[in-house]
């Protein structure tokens, strides 16, 4: 059988581009109608499309995917694509494609969205729907704790053995690399103004200070937020999408203690042993700079760290990491519940997780040092 086709344009009014199809358009003519349209369109790329179907005989999957693209090649152009008239075998295939017949009268008429009002009451219902959620989700967190520390022979020991491996010693070794270069770097940054002054000394003061205080717990939050954040918010999410916490429920198991107890308690535990670490770590690289840089002795630098530092100090940046990873997992567990749809949901909440974190972190150590800053009897050392 032939195959036969036609293209004919009907008329050029203003800026619209008539267009006429007829004959059939099938797979062994596809690449010729294909080629034929675009350079049509292409030809008067101001103008708006409007493809009368009515004298279309035979039309395939392959027509559907000619007017796909030729309609995005219209959206490139600012320009919009309409058919009219197509029979009805035809219009339903254009109605899987997403093509459907509309009157081409309308085809200059822009998309109306909510108005002011509406768009305030929709982002108003979102920003009560998300506190609800959190502090639903926070209430929930505090009855699984309470549950699992008031009777510890039924928490999920084997869940929180592995899971204390994965947020502490396997984040050793990057915790171990950017405390030292953290440390060599406020080493750097000292000795400049310092060994102007000939107080090469207070190096390790504050070196060492900074670490504690503030360095050290923000370094190793920011480490686990994009570590363990991320990684509690796509499993969990990815089960979401899989419908296993779904599965949990129906078998009895409560998501939140099976899923967030264990993973909050790891974090916890494990980030204020990290900070410790990054602490010794950076006092180091710290001492490295400047037994080569300002020809101070280790001896004497670790001597001066000895009489500024002091407990309270140290106690201070674990607390603070304590606080941090109690956070980091509740957040990442949070955004895993909150994923909805697909693998596309799931990156989102990813990506959500570790930005909320860090954000959060650094909310809450802004909070700290104004706290031991405006109240130092508050503290107990």
């Amino acid at each position: 059988m032939s195959e036969t086709f036609a293209i004919n344009v009907d008329s050029r009014v203003f800026d619209r581009l008539y267009l006429r199809l007829s004959g059939r358009i099938s797979m062994d003519s596809a690449d010729k109608v294909r080629k034929e349209l675009l350079e049509i369109v292409r030809a008067e790329p101001l103008k708006n499309v409007v493809v009368d179907l009515a004298g279309v005989d035979y039309f395939d999957s392959s027509g559907a995917a000619i007017l796909m693209e030729l309609e995005a090649i219209c959206l490139d152009l600012d320009n919009t694509l309409v058919t009219e008239n197509a029979p009805p075998r035809v219009r339903e295939l254009l109605d899987l494609a997403d093509l459907s017949d509309r009157d081409s009268a309308g085809i200059l008429e822009p998309r109306k969205g909510p108005n002011l009002m509406v768009q305030f009451g929709e982002g108003a219902e979102g920003i009560s729907q998300t506190i609800k959620d959190i502090f639903t989700f926070i209430g929930a967190v505090v009855v699984a704790l309470f549950q699992d520390l008031s009777n510890p022979r039924k928490l999920k020991w084997d869940s929180l053995w592995k899971l204390l491996e994965r947020s502490g010693s396997d984040a050793v070794p990057i915790v171990a690399v950017l405390s030292f270069l953290m440390g060599g770097i406020l080493a750097f940054q000292a000795a400049l103004q310092l060994r102007k002054v000939g107080a090469n000394i207070f190096v390790a003061d504050l070196v060492s200070v900074a670490m504690c205080w503030e360095m050290g717990p923000l370094l190793v939050g920011i480490i686990a937020s994009g570590r363990l954040g991320a990684a509690f918010a796509a499993h969990i999410g990815t089960m979401q999408v899989t419908q296993e916490v779904d599965a949990l429920r129906v078998m009895a198991i409560d998501p939140v203690r099976y899923l967030v107890s264990p993973r909050i308690l790891a974090v916890a535990l494990t980030l204020p042993c990290l900070t410790l670490f990054a602490d010794l770590l950076g006092i180091l690289g710290g001492c490295f700079v400047a037994t080569f840089t300002l020809d101070l002795p280790p001896a004497a630098f670790f001597n001066q760290v000895t009489k500024v530092l002091e407990i309270a100090d140290v106690a201070k940046g674990l607390g603070k990491s304590f606080v941090f990873g109690v956070e980091i997992a509740a957040i990442g567990c949070l955004k895993g519940f909150q994923v909805k749809g697909g693998a596309e949901s799931v990156g989102k909440a990813t990506t959500s997780a570790v930005v909320t974190c860090i954000f959060v972190i650094t909310v809450t150590d802004a909070v700290f040092s104004a706290f031991f800053y405006y109240l130092p009897m508050a503290w107990p050392f």
